[in-house]
């Protein structure tokens, strides 16, 4: 099979699909769209889900697999109102999330846009307490190497240290019943924009299955680092990388009020 598959009796000749295909390698010729750089297509699958009568084919990303817009756009007041409310949630319940819960928020973790629609994100979940301990006191260790090395982060990381160790506070992981790693397959800015996109989308997502979440800022900063103690207590397969970690669980409380943020800083020219 040809890269498209173009059926003549519904084409339009419309050209939308040119227009909009990312990686501009489609051209309008006289029986339709065409394309001379297979090895160029990204697999977004773009020019078959704009096609407004359903006349085009892709190999990479089958018509039959493509499902029918169906859903109405939220209304502006809704959708303002749901962005604003969602909160990160660093006091959870004791018990973890479930298969279907944690399944259920990745998989819409995996429809997030990523550089070059690269995909390819892989997922660690870890739902046993003494090994979320044992990372804790892992990223501590980094933590307490990076200040004696002197590193930019000293000051911060010492502040950090003396809530963790001195006073018993676990400001790393939060005693989240629940640690989901994001791994890559190259630690570039690609794979960690990517988890920061995927992550965008569970965070969104999770309030509507009753999940609380938070970006778990010093273990991903760890892991993306490659501190090895870690990297072995999460038992990465071989040749990925970490890209992001994500906390999750049933929150313990519920938020009341949305905080305001600094006014919008913003310069049209």
């Amino acid at each position: 099979m040809d890269l498209l598959t173009v059926n003549q009796d519904k084409c339009l000749r419309c050209g939308i699909c040119v227009e909009c295909c990312p990686s501009c390698i489609l051209s309008m010729g006289e029986n339709g769209p065409e394309c001379n750089f297979d090895r160029g297509c990204m697999s977004c699958g773009q020019c078959v889900a704009i096609c407004p009568v359903g006349a085009l084919d892709n190999k990479y990303t089958p018509l039959e697999k493509q499902r029918p817009v169906t859903m109405p756009v939220l209304d502006s007041a809704t959708a303002y109102e749901f962005l604003r409310m969602r909160r990160s949630v660093r006091n959870f319940k004791p018990q973890p999330p479930t298969d279907e819960e944690i399944t259920r928020l990745l998989d819409i973790a995996r429809y997030a846009p990523t550089a070059g629609n690269s995909q390819g994100m892989y997922y660690i979940v870890i739902r046993d307490a003494e090994k979320i301990k044992a990372i804790a006191d892992a990223v501590a260790d980094w933590m307490e190497a990076e200040v004696e090395a002197g590193t930019e982060n000293k000051r911060y990381f010492m502040t950090v240290l003396r809530a963790y160790r001195e006073r018993g506070q676990d400001i790393i992981a939060r005693h989240a019943p629940c640690l989901i790693f994001s791994l890559a397959r190259r630690l570039n800015i690609t794979g960690v924009s990517n988890a920061e996109q995927s992550w965008a989308y569970a965070e969104l997502f999770a309030p509507t299955i009753g999940l609380g979440t938070t970006i778990a800022g010093f273990i991903q900063s760890c892991g993306i680092a490659g501190y090895q103690p870690l990297l072995d207590l999460i038992e990465i397969p071989p040749k990925h990388k970490v890209v992001g970690t994500l906390m999750v669980g049933y929150p313990k409380y519920k938020y009341q009020r949305m905080p305001e943020r600094q006014h919008l800083k913003v310069e049209f020219r």
